[in-house]
Order: C-alpha cells, then structure tokens, then sequence
C-alpha cells in the first residue's frame, strides 16, 4: 500500500479511536518535547532557536487549550472536531519548525515525531487498557 495513503487511514483511524472517549483521547495532547531537549538532539544554532521558541510557546498553549476544550466536550462529534483541528495545529506547527530547519535537521525532527507519534499511541493504549502486558 503507498506509505502516503496507510499515513492518512492510520490517522483517520486514530481520530475515531481517539474521539470515542476524552479520556483517552487526552494522552494525545499532553506531550510535546521541550526546545532544550530539541536543541541537543537537532544541533540548534542559537539564532534557530530563537525563531523556534515563539513556535513552541504558542504550540504549548494550543495543547493546553484543546485539552481544556476536549474536556468539555459533551459530544462524539465536538471530540473529534477538537482533535481534528489540534492535529492540523500540530502539521502547521511541524511545517513551521521544519522551515527554519535545515535539510538533515528536517530528518532528524520527522524521526522525534515519529517517535512522539509512537509514543502517543502507546500512552492511548495503556490509557484504554488495550494494551497487553
């Protein structure tokens, strides 16, 4: 199957599986690596970190705010909409990083979301209980 197309049915999966439920739909939105520990793994230059730390401050608040909104949420359909629009935030947000990034930089900063992806899904399975032992 094309990579591009398993990507999109995998988040799509993901949204329904996540939007049944808030509580498990919240492991998605609480991490986000710090700058500083960016800054180490990618080899900032200072003046890439300075265009970076806006980006990071605001991305934290849009967390923080779809994760308020997700717990408000009082139907199916508000959950998945709120994590729709928090996933787009987190593609902007990652084209955003990727574009004061250079080439090996943009490598290196798709495999930390990949693993933050990873990890993501393993906070939502142990959050659901699906997860075996």
């Amino acid at each position: 199957m094309n990579p591009s197309r398993l990507r999109v049915l995998t988040s799509a999966a993901l949204l329904v599986v996540l939007a049944s439920a808030s509580t498990i739909a919240a492991p998605m939105l609480d991490h986000l690596p710090t700058l500083s520990s960016l800054s180490s793994r990618l080899e900032l230059t200072p003046e890439q970190e300075s265009k970076l730390a806006p980006l990071f401050d605001v991305r934290v608040s849009q967390l923080r705010v779809a994760k308020e909104k997700l717990q408000q949420a009082t139907s199916r359909q508000q959950r998945r909409d709120i994590l729709r629009e928090a996933k787009n935030a987190g593609d902007e947000f990652s084209r955003q990083v990727e574009s004061v990034l250079t080439p090996s930089q943009q490598h290196k900063w798709r495999d930390i979301r990949k693993e933050m992806r990873e990890q993501a899904k393993e906070r939502i399975e142990d959050a659901s209980g699906s997860r075996k032992p």
